[in-house]
């Protein structure tokens, strides 16, 4: 119901306002100043409670102190745009294990992806990952865990938190984790004297990308190649160079600001991961000609001399 103010307010409420009927200049000036001093004024930090009830996690016990956690629970079915989920898990893994060119190739369908939010782009001892997201199927459903580091000295909960993940999976797909996650990830590690469980086998997916769609595509960034092969658009998304200022900014201010949009970005990354992940051991599996363009095509042609020279 809209508010209505009338001449047959009460006494009090015409007393509380207080008009004037023929205000003086210096009455106007006052008011004028007023006004203008109330528009000067910065609006006051409103506290609408804690970060875990805002990114709708919860903090965590480690060995090494509390970890804020975020975890979003997916069916298995679920189509990250076009790309049902469980196509990554209904796959045999044998065509990824081909493409596994560092170590021994993915014993088992326990995939673990993994993206991390860094501090920097450049790598070295002073960046660090302040947010890694990992996804995992879980019976029938699609779970993704977001670990936050609320203050840089939250590292080592952090790294608690993601070991026992890192040693239970038959292997890692990252996108550009082997020139930029996992380098990283091995430094945070060392430096908090934690063993890095290096023998983890892995898929890089941005060397297959590139094999299948450079020739088609102006760059394969993750956001350009889910756009084309998993039909997924992200609306609104924060682009990457400007997560690690806003980070900053939320060190700064203990102010939430806009991380929530970092938190979905990261989370749109892990799912791509799974999508993408599907959709190339699809390709690989049974070369779906009548589904695939001529530059895909030769792209897949490609892809199959990275996984067997002598096909």
């Amino acid at each position: 119901m809209p508010w209505r103010f009338s001449s047959g307010s009460s006494p009090a409420a015409r007393s509380a306002v207080r008009v004037t009927q023929n205000p003086s200049l210096s009455d106007l000036s006052q008011v004028i100043r007023r006004l203008e001093a109330k528009s000067r004024a910065p609006a006051p930090f409103r506290r609408t409670g804690s970060l875990e009830d805002l990114l709708g996690g919860s903090v965590e016990e480690t060995d090494k102190g509390q970890i804020l956690c975020v975890r979003r629970r997916f069916v298995a079915g679920h189509c990250h745009g076009r790309q049902p989920l469980d196509a990554a898990r209904a796959m045999a893994h044998q065509p990824l294990a081909l493409l596994a060119r560092r170590g021994e190739p993915p014993k088992g369908p326990r995939l673990l992806y993994l993206d991390t939010e860094t501090t920097g782009l450049a790598g070295g001892t002073g960046t660090y990952a302040f947010l890694v997201g990992v996804g995992f199927f879980d019976g029938d459903e699609f779970e993704v865990r977001q670990y936050f580091m609320r203050d840089l000295d939250d590292e080592p909960a952090l790294l608690a938190a993601l070991e026992p993940l890192l040693r239970e999976v038959d292997g890692l797909v990252t996108y550009n984790g082997a020139g930029f996650d996992l380098p990283l990830l091995e430094t945070r590690f060392v430096l908090a004297r934690r063993r890095w469980p290096g023998t983890i086998p892995h898929l890089d997916l941005l060397p297959a990308a590139r094999r299948l769609w450079s020739a088609r595509l102006s760059d394969c960034r993750l956001v350009t190649v889910e756009l084309h092969a998993l039909g997924f658009e992200r609306a609104g998304d924060l682009p990457g160079a400007l997560i690690p200022s806003v980070y900053f900014e939320y060190l700064r201010r203990k102010a939430p600001g806009e991380l929530p949009r970092v938190f979905e970005h990261n989370r749109h990354d892990v799912l791509s991961l799974a999508a993408l992940t599907g959709w190339v051991a699809d390709a690989l599996d049974r070369a779906p000609v009548a589904e695939l363009g001529p530059d895909e095509l030769s792209g897949l042609g490609r892809l199959w001399e990275l996984v067997d020279p002598d096909r």
